[in-house]
This record gives C-alpha cells, structure tokens and sequence, in this order.
C-alpha cells in the first residue's frame, strides 16, 4: 500500500511543481495539473487511495493520499502527504 500512496504524492508533486515553473503559483485544480485519479476499488478500479489537494496557495500546497479500505479494521485509514517541499509522510497508519 504505500508504494501506492507515495508514487501518487510524487507525481502530484513533480506536476504542481512544473505548474509553478510555468504559471508562478501552485493550483488545486487536478485537470489544470494533468492528473487523473486512478479508478478506486470502492467504485470498481484498483486504486486503495483517494488523492485530493486539500490546501492550496499561490505558494504552498498540501496533497493527500486517504486510503478507502482500511486495511487492518481498526477504524483507522491510512494517509499520506506530501508538500512543496517534496517531503512524504505518512500521518496516519494502518
């Protein structure tokens, strides 16, 4: 699972970062970015995490990854994110 959340935040990232190169802000837009969102397994797809880009600023941005199973039933849903500074982390374990 988390080579799954971690290869979602680092192209997030990589894109967000090209946005800011060619426009001078970041975006929250995932179309403008270019980023389609794998099919999720609750809708039929294979994708275990949910990516959104929940803060947003023409100089910073926060993006997660919120898995949609939880893994071990314990209540809890895994989550990740990574920032401009590239730097992944996990914030919730599962």
């Amino acid at each position: 699972q988390k080579e799954e959340a971690t290869k979602s935040l680092s192209k997030v990232y990589d894109l967000e970062m090209a946005y800011r190169k060619m426009f001078g802000h970041y975006t929250d837009n995932f179309y403008a970015l270019v980023f389609i969102q794998d099919t999720l397994v609750t809708e039929g797809g294979k994708a275990n995490y949910k990516v959104s880009l929940p803060e947003v600023t023409d100089s910073t941005f926060t993006a997660t990854a919120v898995s949609v199973v939880d893994f071990d039933r314990d209540g809890k849903f895994n989550t990740w994110t990574v920032n401009e500074t590239g730097v992944i982390t996990e914030i919730v374990e599962d």
